[in-house]
């Protein structure tokens, strides 16, 4: 895991600082008072990747005042860029939010988290290969906890250790396999009872034997007795299908018989209406000729009334055109009123426009606009100046980091040539004599004042730069404030002079609308509009009068029609009698005829019923038969089937035995096979068990381990201090117990480490720690490309701080990224990248130089 960039928002000291960039950045210390918020910015990353810093609850990690905090980390993974964003509420309810985001190449984010928080933190387990615990406990040395691999107990380091190794997943193994050592045995235990079954059931073939004889002379038996049933039947089983045809024809003429009954009735009732009907044509025709008298009056009165009708229509019609023609007059008059109405309004409008300029505000706000325009371009110069200064101090940074390993090589070479003793240069393995020793001291030494003098001269120089620099970033963060407003005032320009340019525009347009107002005024007041619609009116009143309708007229033709209106139906009824006489005359005679159809065909109908009844009582005879024939049938066919479905079980148990002795048979195999398998398992879950594979692997990273802390307490030490690690020691009662026990060797001898204290128990915690990271890198598979160091230099001298960094500078190949929190000044220039955090009243911010 590589952090790329980190954001937070009111997460303990911080308010809303800019991004943290750690791109390009490999060795750098964080720097800054206390109480800044150096070692929170490790908290942020922690808290981020596993929701765990050093407070015991979330809601103390939120900023002092604030209700919410955030924290989005973007890291490299295996070549992959991913960002963590957390969330978390000060509330009762403690409610927060994890988002795990995938980038792609061309910097889309996707979003890859789970339905859950808790889900979501056991996908980014996986993907780190890396929890909360073995992470401080190898890749971040906490502040105040540099020791917290050295000072747990012996078998505590050692479940580190092996968390670190990744052995957790051997013990998946061991589980794994004793899951299917409980699958074979419960196979085993399954096998072995079936086959106990499939004897039992082999034991009673003779006697399934017998059954099978004794069930095959009673099939035959039955068989015989329900051939004999069979043929009794066939001779009356014709009766049941001719009865129920004789009944069925029974109850058809029956029902021809009801059905002749409904016709009688019904052409009793046609003869009945047709005399009526015949009657009522007569009754009609005789009073044919004062109908044809009243018939002709109402026709006389009816034309009278269609044409005076005709009048009144075009009379109506004359009057809608008069009423559309006013509402046209009255339209033009509220047309000419709304017009004058928006004249008024846009006067108004434009009055308003024109009061609401401020062309004084407009200039003086220029002035203020140009004045901060010559700001931009001092910050501009200011810029240059502090780039310029930067790249001076990393030229000078990187001089005096190549001076000081040369000084250290002339005064090592400066101290061996001193302390030489006899005729030989230690240095080249010549003859010395010793006009030459002081010779070459002489140069030596030479040659150290001047690189000593140029390595002072340029840390003079360098914090000179840092003063420069501090006095020109203050400067620009001071315009940086006062230009803040620039964007604000360019806005109100841009309102102020719209506002200008409308009011010139509206003095323009003002005197034309008014001119436009006055106009349509006397328009009105004269009633001077809509002249082709006041000449329409007096056309069509004109017309009105020419018409001549007289409505008394009208009254007297609808009088004679309300008194002549019953001859239209008489006229229509004698018409209809007239031409419907004859016909009624016809089918009164036909529904004579048709009954005495009927009554013949009634009378043969019930005679072939008479005959019907005798043949229907001799079936009746022939039926009771069938049916006690046929339940001796199914009686002997009940018999024939159990004696049959007898033997079939019979033949099936049988047939079953001998299946169940193939079945044994495999059984038996199978069985052998597993318990071949159990054995087999057995062997994997002792190599899978902690006395085991893992044993193994520990005992081969314990010398490993060992060699990585040794060289860098060597080098802290000057080869003065090494440590053993022991994975096992004697009980008292005998025997040996499982343990990480740590040895220090020194000049007086070998002790536990539990004897060291203070600046040399610190060394053997961060030789430990450091070795254990580089461990963590190389044998769990995590990717730790990055290493943390809080603090922890306080407890060692001037001398002892040195080797730290050396071993530090030692290390850097092992990672990407190492970064050391301090607060010691010497310790910081000891570092080509400073990440400087600095306490405000607005939160802490952070610098990177």
């Amino acid at each position: 895991m590589l952090p790329l960039r980190l954001e937070m928002k009111n997460f303990l000291a911080y308010r809303s600082p800019d991004p943290v960039r750690f791109e390009g950045i490999h060795l750098a210390c964080l720097t800054g008072s206390n109480g800044a918020g150096k070692s929170s910015l490790l908290d942020a990353i922690t808290w981020a990747l596993w929701g765990k810093a050093r407070a015991r609850r979330d809601e103390e990690l939120v900023h002092m005042g604030q209700n919410d905090m955030y924290v989005m980390l973007e890291f490299e993974q295996v070549g992959l860029v991913y960002q963590v964003i957390r969330r978390r509420a000060r509330s009762k309810s403690g409610s927060g939010t994890l988002d795990l985001i995938a980038v792609g190449e061309d910097g889309t984010p996707n979003n890859i988290s789970e339905p859950s928080m808790r889900a979501t933190q056991d996908k980014i387990n996986r993907l780190l290969n890396l929890d909360y615990e073995t992470f401080v406990h190898s890749a971040f040395l906490q502040q105040g906890k540099a020791d917290a691999f050295t000072t747990k107990a012996p078998r505590e380091r050692k479940q580190i250790l092996s968390d670190i190794l990744g052995l957790a997943r051997w013990e998946t193994y061991e589980d794994a396999v004793k899951a299917v050592i409980k699958e074979i045995d419960t196979e085993i235990n399954m096998r072995k009872l079936q086959i106990e079954e499939l004897e039992a059931e082999i034991s009673k073939e003779p006697a399934l034997k017998d059954a099978l004889a004794e069930a095959e002379q009673q099939q035959q038996e039955a068989e015989a007795a329900l051939c004999l049933a069979e043929e009794a039947l066939k001779q009356v089983e014709h009766a049941p299908n001719e009865l129920r045809a004789a009944l069925k024809t029974k109850a058809d003429i029956e029902q021809r018989l009801r059905g002749y009954d409904g016709d009688l009735k019904a052409a009793a009732n046609e003869i009945a209406r047709q005399e009526q009907r015949a009657a009522g044509y007569a009754a009609v025709i005789a009073a044919q000729g004062e109908i044809q008298a009243g018939y002709a009056a109402l026709q006389d009165a009816r034309a009278a009334d269609h044409a005076l009708a005709d009048k009144l229509i075009q009379l109506s019609d004359l009057d809608a055109q008069r009423h559309a023609l006013e509402r046209q007059l009255d339209e033009a008059r509220a047309e000419l009123k709304r017009e004058i109405s928006s004249h008024d309004a846009t006067i108004r409008s434009l009055d308003r426009t024109i009061n609401a300029a401020q062309p004084d505000a407009l200039e003086d706000l220029r002035i203020e606009i140009a004045a901060l325009a010559l700001l931009e371009t001092e910050r501009a110069s200011r810029d240059t100046q502090l780039n310029a200064l930067k790249n001076e101090r990393t030229d000078l940074e990187a001089t005096n980091r190549t001076l000081l390993p040369e000084m250290n090589q002339l005064k090592d070479r400066i101290e061996r040539l001193k302390a030489a003793e006899g005729a030989l240069c230690p240095l080249c393995g010549q003859r010395l004599t010793e006009d030459h020793r002081v010779t070459l001291l002489d140069q030596l030494q030479t040659q150290g004042t001047t690189r000593g003098d140029t390595f002072r001269a340029t840390q003079a120089r360098v914090q000179t730069i840092t003063a420069d620099s501090k006095t020109i970033s203050d400067s620009i963060t001071d315009i940086r404030v006062k230009l803040q407003r620039l964007t604000d005032l360019q806005k109100k320009e841009g309102e102020l002079k719209s506002s200008v340019d409308n009011a010139n525009a509206a003095e323009l347009q003002l005197d034309e609308v008014r001119a436009r107002r006055d106009a349509a005024q006397e328009t009105l007041d004269g009633e001077a509009f809509a002249a082709d619609v006041r000449a329409q009116l007096a056309a069509l009143d004109g017309q009105r009068t020419a018409l001549g309708y007289d409505s008394n007229q009208h009254s007297a033709a609808r009088q004679g029609l309300e008194t002549f209106h019953e001859f239209e139906a008489r006229q229509k009824e004698l018409e209809i009698a007239l031409e419907a006489l004859p016909d009624a005359q016809l089918a009164l005679e036909g529904a004579q005829a048709r009954r005495e159809r009927l009554l013949t065909a009634q009378a043969e109908e019930r005679e072939q019923l008479d005959a019907l009844g005798g043949e229907i009582a001799k079936l009746e005879v022939l039926v009771r038969e069938e049916q006690s024939r046929r339940t001796e049938v199914n009686h002997q066919r009940i018999a024939h089937d159990t004696a049959y479905r007898k033997l079939v079980n019979a033949q099936q148990a049988l047939k079953a035995i001998e299946d169940g002795r193939i079945r044994k048979a495999e059984l038996e195999a199978r069985l052998a096979i597993r318990r071949q398998d159990r054995a087999v398992y057995d062997e994997l879950k002792l190599a899978f068990g902690k006395n085991g594979i893992p044993a193994m692997i520990i005992e081969t990273a314990i010398p490993e381990l060992e060699a990585s802390s040794n060289r860098l307490l060597s080098r802290m030490t000057d080869g003065r201090m090494s440590l053993m690690l022991n994975t096992q020691r004697e009980k008292i009662t005998g025997g040996v117990a499982e343990t990480l026990d740590i040895q220090i060797a020194d000049e007086l001898g070998t002790r536990a480490y539990e004897m060291f204290s203070g600046g040399e128990a610190f060394r053997v915690n961060f030789a430990l720690r450091v070795a254990l990271s580089q461990l963590l890198a190389r044998r769990a598979g995590a990717q730790l490309r990055t290493l943390f160091i809080d603090e922890g230099f306080g407890t060692q001298d001037e001398e002892g701080r040195n080797k730290l960094v050396e071993a530090i500078t030692a290390i850097q190949d092992d990672f990407d990224l190492i970064l050391v929190i301090t607060h010691i000044d010497e310790l910081r220039d000891s570092f080509p990248v400073h990440v400087q955090i600095e306490k405000t009243g607005e939160g802490s911010r952070i610098s990177i130089r």
